[in-house]
């Protein structure tokens, strides 16, 4: 019997280790598991930073001065008025032309300010002011908005615009009115 008690003890014990193998293995895995996961997560944010770097490089590249300084884009904008408001006394408008601007910008501008809705002759028209304000992204783009006063006939009227300046060009032209919703005169 002393043998047969040594047998079962011997067979606790050898189950018991193997038990223990096993679970110390599972521990072992899900260890391995959990630093391949923080590894990834370094890897990640070492990624995001190196990206992170290389846009405060870019950054670091444009001087605000750039950004301020919106004299090229406002010649844009003048050159493109002061041609179309040449253009608008002429009777044919169907070969307007622009050296600043796209045929669908002098299109949107004839339409918006001419139409071609005059009894009687061709109008006369006179720029009287402009207060448009320039702006311009880092990219050297450039957005022009603002009111433009003009004389048709005897009719002093205005129109807002609203200019796109990509590359040295108007690439698109938004017009209309905008009021003043504020209730302030």
């Amino acid at each position: 019997m002393t043998k047969f008690k040594f047998k079962r003890v011997y067979t606790f014990v050898f189950t018991f280790a193997c038990l223990f193998l096993v679970q110390q293995g599972l521990a072992y895995q899900r260890t391995m598991k959990s630093v391949a996961i923080v590894h990834n997560e370094i890897k990640s944010k070492k990624a995001k930073t190196r990206q992170y770097s290389v846009q405060a490089k870019q950054l670091d590249k444009v001087e605000t001065a750039d950004i301020r300084e919106t004299q090229n884009i406002q010649t844009i904008g003048n050159t493109f008025l002061n041609e179309m408001f040449a253009i608008l006394p002429k009777l044919n408008k169907s070969d307007a032309k622009s050296t600043v601007a796209t045929k669908d910008v002098v299109s949107a501008f004839l339409g918006a300010t001419f139409g071609g809705d005059v009894d009687q002759g061709v109008p006369t028209f006179h720029l009287e002011s402009n207060d448009i304000v320039y702006s311009k992204a880092a990219d050297g783009s450039g957005l022009g908005f603002g009111t433009v006063k003009y004389q048709l006939g005897k009719a002093e009227t205005s129109t807002t615009l609203l200019m796109h300046i990509e590359n040295g060009k108007i690439t698109e032209l938004q017009t209309g009115a905008v009021k003043d919703t504020t209730g302030r005169q």
